[in-house]
């Protein structure tokens, strides 16, 4: 080979590091990338144009599959935004079960991110172990919801089910049963040397950077800004929870992954603050124009209805950051005349042709681990 001569290599898009359908096009001296030109478009999902024949309630299922991750937390985003054109009220006792269910999703979410960036440098422990706590959580979301992942649990005014004294103890059981996991995460992850030197001082975004090409979640407070959703733009009962949004400031690989390992532990004492506040009560605000209830038998929906001619943005804070939904309903009151959904793995993949450059080949991986974005949220 010409020592003087760049080359040009293809990283995926079917490739494991990928996370994803994502090619990035990478043009290489040696092992040091020079450039780097991310191609999305592979997956053709086209989401934001399948709602737009839907109803208001049939989009609920599409929504969990965009972040397919994250599905409860992008429901809320969703459905808090007919809420608020309908100014439905919303009873404590779902508040309280739709952040139980949205730190949980966290939860398992983190552990993915963790399992999967650990297990691309070489350690396929984590991972597994990971896995094993995740379940635990699915299972508890099969319990109350008959789904593992894709579970339509929330919906407008409330939520569908209401859980057992049962399964408050399960989830009880639950995260209080994650020590030997995060003692797990400490011991191979965060205080291992391979993978110290693997990720620090690797893939650094400056807080300039981060705010610049519109970062937001894990990988915006990593670079040392602390802006969350659940703060600055309060929605559902986080207002009335005792917690700060978690800021790093090296904004390398080794600090994302440790801001989702200490977020983890944050999650878990923010489901404890709402099982201790859960109290009986209802569980949806049921309105006759909305939603037809009997008892003993499920609920009906009559065809949504929303103000016409009207615009409204929703979001919600995501495991990988805000997660936006844009609205328009124009003179057809049952279903949107256009939906734009605002992602926040789509701003952690365009920011990849800046980052990537001057590094290693083998560097790539542990970058594309550590900003944990989703591609079906991203080729929507």
């Amino acid at each position: 080979m010409n020592k003087k001569k760049t080359y040009i290599l293809n990283w995926g898009p079917h490739h494991p590091s990928t996370h994803g359908v994502l090619r990035l096009i990478l043009e290489l001296f040696g092992e040091e990338v020079l450039s780097c030109t991310p191609d999305i478009g592979y997956l053709h999902r086209g989401v934001e144009k399948l709602v737009e024949n839907k109803d208001f309630i049939s989009i609920i299922p599409y929504i969990d599959r965009l972040d397919y991750l994250a599905p409860a937390i992008q429901e809320h985003a969703y459905i808090l935004a007919i809420e608020r054109l309908l100014n439905l009220h919303v009873p404590r006792r779902a508040n309280v079960l739709r952040c139980i269910f949205d730190e949980l999703t966290r939860i398992a979410s983190h552990i993915m991110a963790i399992g999967s960036a650990t297990y691309d440098l070489g350690c396929l422990s984590l991972f597994l172990y990971g896995f094993e706590e995740r379940e635990k959580i699915m299972a508890i979301f099969e319990e109350v919801t008959g789904a593992r992942m894709h579970l339509t649990y929330y919906i407008p005014g409330g939520v569908c089910n209401d859980i057992l004294a049962e399964t408050t103890c399960r989830i009880m059981d639950c995260i209080n049963g994650m020590g030997n996991y995060l003692r797990a995460v400490e011991k191979l992850a965060l205080h291992n040397r391979v993978f110290k030197k693997r990720t620090k001082n690797i893939g650094k975004i400056s807080s300039d950077t981060a705010i610049k090409n519109g970062l937001s979640g894990v990988n915006l407070r990593a670079s040392g800004i602390k802006y969350d959703v659940r703060k600055a733009i309060s929605y559902g009962i986080y207002s009335n929870l005792n917690f700060e949004p978690i800021a790093l400031s090296d904004g390398d690989c080794y600090a994302r992954t440790e801001l989702r390992y200490l977020e983890i532990k944050q999650s878990i004492e923010i489901v404890k603050q709402c099982l201790q506040v859960l109290k009986p009560g209802s569980i949806c605000k049921f309105s006759g124009e909305i939603i037809s209830h009997r008892p003993n038998k499920p609920l009906v929906y009559n065809r949504l209805k929303l103000p016409v001619n009207t615009t409204i943005y929703s979001s919600t804070e995501t495991p990988r950051g805000e997660f936006g939904i844009h609205m328009l309903i124009g003179n057809e009151p049952t279903k949107p005349s256009r939906v734009h959904f605002k992602s926040p793995s789509f701003a952690s993949i365009q920011l990849l042709s800046k980052i990537l450059v001057g590094s290693k080949l083998s560097d790539v991986t542990a970058i594309l681990g550590s900003l944990d974005f989703i591609m079906g949220c991203c080729d929507r």
